[in-house]
């Protein structure tokens, strides 16, 4: 696995912060993160509690807002949060884009394949099996021999959470205003 998933080097980073740089123009990202659902129907023998709900974790509005991970403004109301915001979706369609063209290489993983007949378990050694093939067929140009995974049938869209922790919300507010207020003002 750990050939064809790989995360980052340290050295790799200034290259990384450049790339999403260039997409939304917001200093030192270095990812972005999202879910994304994989229907299954696990085994009967299987009991309730050994079927805990999975997803791929891989940031929108669906996530709290920390210091190190900005999300969008919930509700703009100056022209630098709009503007932040557009660049904030530029720069986060990157994860969106990789979950579509995963689904739409492996379609036992998007919905209109059906679900999977396997415990949560066995799923999820799916889908990284599934990410490795996808990054050793990109490492080796294989062609899609269907590309019709669309933002729209793929992706759904996330409501924003608040933050239990005022304290730190605050903070990680703060956080955020500061990387607008220094870039797109």
């Amino acid at each position: 696995m750990r050939s064809y998933i790989v995360f980052p080097q340290v050295e790799d980073l200034p290259t990384v912060k450049g790339d999403f740089y260039a997409l939304g123009h917001i200093p030192n990202i270095i990812g972005a993160i999202d879910g994304t659902h994989v229907a299954l129907i696990p085994p009967q023998e299987q009991k309730p509690e050994e079927l805990p709900f999975y997803e791929c974790a891989d940031g929108d509005s669906g996530y709290p807002n920390l210091s190190w991970l900005l999300t969008p403004v919930r509700n703009p109301r100056t022209r630098a949060e709009e503007r932040y915001n557009e660049a904030h979706e530029r720069t986060r369609r990157v994860i969106e884009r990789t979950f579509g063209l995963l689904k739409a290489r492996f379609r036992c993983l998007h919905m209109t394949g059906g679900s999977l007949f396997y415990s949560p378990k066995k799923v999820c050694q799916i889908i990284v099996a599934c990410c490795m093939l996808h990054n050793l067929a990109l490492r080796r140009r294989v062609p899609f021999l269907q590309e019709d995974g669309k933002d729209g049938d793929v992706v759904a869209a996330v409501e924003p959470v608040d933050s239990e922790d005022e304290e730190a919300q605050e903070e990680d507010i703060n956080n955020r205003n500061t990387v607008i207020h220094q870039y797109f003002q």
